[in-house]
């Protein structure tokens, strides 16, 4: 079928993770749905702009935000210009298609005093759960990783000669991050209770407490109940860290490409959504500070 080719070639040449080929099969099924009970037709040969055009408004009609109603059109001209490559159809029924605004939104982020009282909480020698779990923290806060990153990271990625870690990121790329000595200190800690428990074959650093590999609800977890417990409002995830290094590292200084390096961003547009933040901070500081404010 086209579709399972086209599954096919966004994950073996696009080298697209599982999740965003799972997501793009859920978009494009809910779109076939659609049309086959709105226009009774299934082949996607068939489409036209007005029935594209047609299920996006449906979409905002249900209720979906623009930035979901944008990503399930990014999924529609992927697949259309898929098609057009594969010389399946002659003319592409989303190329007049227009991305809805999406409202400015600032990254949530922990503050200083919120990070501290979670890192700074009593470890018992013996209790690898805590250990391991404060671990995690660390590593997201100190490097910015992201969660996929963080449980891939392996015992070899951990160059303590050089103090740094490699991280394989989206699509496979790589970088090197800098980290404390502190930080592989406490790894090594860890790794010293891990060895133990683990499980043959398991080279990931980051493991459960039954010696497997961790998954992202494993982590999503516990680095949710940590955030809880230092009294972080809103969303509490791992992401929520990611930002939480970029901003805290911006407020002290660093150099917003040196950021995007170690975060991995193909741009610096990216990057740039962090100085907003910063800027907010300034203002804060400014109206407390000044006698005119």
């Amino acid at each position: 079928m086209i579709r399972d080719s086209f599954y096919q070639y966004i994950q073996s040449e696009k080298r697209y993770s599982i999740h965003t080929v799972a997501a793009y099969k859920s978009d494009l099924s809910q779109f076939g749905d659609y049309l086959t009970a709105t226009y009774g037709i299934s082949a996607d040969t068939d489409i036209s702009y007005s029935m594209v055009r047609s299920w996006l408004a449906s979409l905002i009609d249900e209720g979906l935000t623009s930035r979901s109603v944008n990503r399930k059109l990014s999924t529609l001209k992927a697949y259309f210009r898929f098609l057009m490559k594969e010389g399946l159809i002659s003319s592409n029924p989303v190329s007049k298609a227009v991305s809805l605004s999406i409202p400015s939104r600032l990254p949530a982020f922990a503050s200083v005093s919120e990070m501290e009282s979670i890192l700074y909480t009593p470890i018992v020698d013996d209790d690898f759960g805590i250990r391991r779990d404060l671990l995690v923290i660390e590593i997201l806060y100190n490097t910015g990783i992201r969660l996929s990153e963080l449980i891939n990271l392996r015992l070899q990625d951990v160059d303590r000669g050089s103090m740094t870690i490699k991280v394989t990121g989206k699509r496979n790329k790589q970088r090197i991050i800098p980290v404390t000595r502190q930080l592989t200190g406490l790894i090594d800690e860890y790794l010293k209770m891990r060895e133990p428990l683990v499980k043959s074959g398991v080279r990931e650093i980051i493991v459960t407490d039954q010696g497997k590999k961790a998954y992202p609800v494993f982590i999503y977890r516990k680095v949710k109940h940590y955030l809880t417990l230092a009294g972080v409002r809103g969303v509490k995830s791992p992401h929520l860290l990611r930002h939480t290094f970029a901003t805290h590292m911006l407020n002290e200084g660093a150099d917003l490409n040196a950021i995007k390096e170690i975060l991995g961003h193909a741009s610096l547009a990216a990057t740039q959504v962090y100085t907003h933040n910063s800027i907010e901070k300034l203002k804060s500081i400014y109206k407390l500070a000044h006698p005119r404010a």
